[in-house]
């Protein structure tokens, strides 16, 4: 089985976020493909299987599957029409556990098509207790299904954010999403994503959570299109957009390596 080793939101090696993807011949089982994610250690490890008209795409972390990944997604499609596996100009349709998914390429450039996600507010109180939590400043708690979303009021402070796994852990099932409006002249807002429930401290860049956090800046902004950088220590950039209740998710790639497995 071949094995890709990709950097999403990234054309710098060794920058974006790695993923693993794995093109499957024949059907594999969520225990073997949980033991390669494991053995790979990445955020995450995609399976695709490629029929004559769309792929089917699985996302496993270190610790459990996943029901929506964007660089993995990204990395795969790279694969997908770099490496031969489906024809430059037509859009990629992923069947996944959230619906099907669209891929295009133009040039270099990938456009993921996710759907959106809006989230909700939680009450003043609860903004209170995280503040107080976490020593932090807080400018709106929200929610959506297995995940906490803190907006912060100051771009330095969200970069400078170190929170205590275990307090993240109790917080939501999967993570904690953080956001800020950024002052930079190229960069509309920045953002970073804790999820030691999944078996992540910090992921270098998520596509994911721009489907929530694309809805809810375009509401308090009044626009659709944003530049948006994910502050981890690697780093990564994406452009979003607001399309009806979907979201495209724009990024590049590159190669890292590519191998056998054999098991």
């Amino acid at each position: 089985m071949r094995l890709f080793q990709i950097d999403a939101f990234t054309l710098t090696v060794f920058g974006g976020n790695p993923a693993a993807i794995c093109i499957v011949e024949d059907e594999l089982s969520s225990d073997l493909m949980q033991s390669i994610a494991m053995e790979m250690n990445l955020s995450e490890t995609a399976f695709v299987k490629v029929y004559e008209n769309h792929c089917n795409i699985r996302w496993f972390t270190p610790a459990t599957e996943v029901p929506l990944c964007g660089h993995a997604t990204l990395a795969s499609a790279f694969v997908l029409f770099t490496e031969g596996y489906w024809p430059e100009s037509k859009t990629i349709e992923f069947e996944s556990l959230s619906g099907p998914l669209f891929v295009e390429k133009k040039e270099s450039l990938l456009t993921l098509n996710f759907p959106g996600q809006t989230p909700n507010s939680l009450s003043e109180e609860k903004l209170n207790e995280f503040n107080d939590l976490f020593d932090i400043d807080l400018m709106d708690v929200l929610e959506v299904p297995n995940e906490m979303i803190f907006i912060f009021k100051s771009e330095e402070d969200l970069r400078t954010f170190n929170p205590d796994d275990s307090k993240v852990a109790s917080m939501a099932q999967n993570g904690l999403i953080t956001s800020a409006w950024s002052g930079q002249n190229d960069i509309d807002f920045i953002s970073r994503y804790f999820a030691p429930n999944l078996g992540i401290k910090e992921d270098p860049v998520t596509g994911f959570m721009h489907t929530i956090l694309t809805p809810y800046w375009a509401s308090k902004k009044g626009r659709n299109a944003f530049k948006v950088f994910q502050a981890s220590q690697r780093g990564g950039d994406l452009s979003v957009e607001m399309k009806g209740e979907r979201v495209l998710i724009s990024g590049e790639a590159v190669k890292v390596f590519e191998t056998e497995l054999s098991f």
